[in-house]
């Protein structure tokens, strides 16, 4: 069996494009019942930033000192890298980044219910598709319901306060390792600090398959 742990954010484009990359790698080389992932949470949101008010293309200009022309030339990089890389279709300059803590969350229910891929699907593609708000407590309830979970329980869990713990400290976790940024990657005990492509990431799950065996 090959452990991988990623952490990883629900917002972060390369986080989204190398988790993509991974499971096509694992697909490629069936290897879906010998590679055992923990995804772990790591929010990246930052509070100057708003509670989704502005588009990413604003908040390169504001927030991170981009001209208008150098805004545009780094989302279109994004978003190449994502459709040529992981078949990924999206425009990185009309997302919305807010606080995902709770989608976060949501994820970590989905898992426990054996939908954790489902829900993660869903949380990607409320997010980089179709632009939505991951603070909205209804774009999560919309997101689980469409990965196979029950409003119920999902009102439940947000209103509860499950998964906190697990959430933090996956947060901690992360500070511990003194890791500086993600996705960041645990295979085995190889550190990949970074998002790699599909045919990078064959490499070093072939690499980690025990002695004599090849992959299916």
């Amino acid at each position: 069996m090959i452990n991988i742990v990623l952490w990883a954010d629900l917002q972060c484009p390369f986080c989204y494009v190398g988790e993509t990359n991974l499971q096509h790698a694992i697909e490629e080389l069936g290897l879906q019942d010998q590679v055992r992932l923990d995804i772990k949470s790591r929010e990246i949101h930052r509070p100057e930033d708003g509670d989704g008010d502005m588009e990413m293309f604003e908040i390169f200009q504001q927030k991170d000192g981009f001209t208008p022309e150098g805004a545009r030339a780094q989302i279109e990089k994004i978003n190449t890298m994502g459709r040529e890389e992981a078949g990924l279709h999206f425009d990185f300059g009309k997302v919305h980044e807010s606080n995902d803590h709770d989608a976060h969350r949501l994820y970590k229910l989905g898992r426990d219910c054996n939908l954790g891929p489902q829900v993660r699907k869903a949380l990607h593609d409320a997010y980089f598709v179709n632009c939505e708000k991951l603070a909205d407590p209804e774009v999560l309830v919309k997101a689980g319901k469409a990965a196979g979970l029950e409003e119920d329980l999902i009102r439940r869990m947000l209103k509860e306060g499950w998964y906190e713990n697990e959430v933090a400290n996956d947060e901690m976790e992360y500070d511990a390792l003194a890791i500086e940024s993600v996705p960041y990657f645990i295979v085995d005990q190889e550190v990949i600090p970074e998002h790699l492509t599909k045919d990078e990431f064959i490499k070093v799950l072939q690499n980690h398959l025990p002695v004599g065996q090849t992959q299916n």
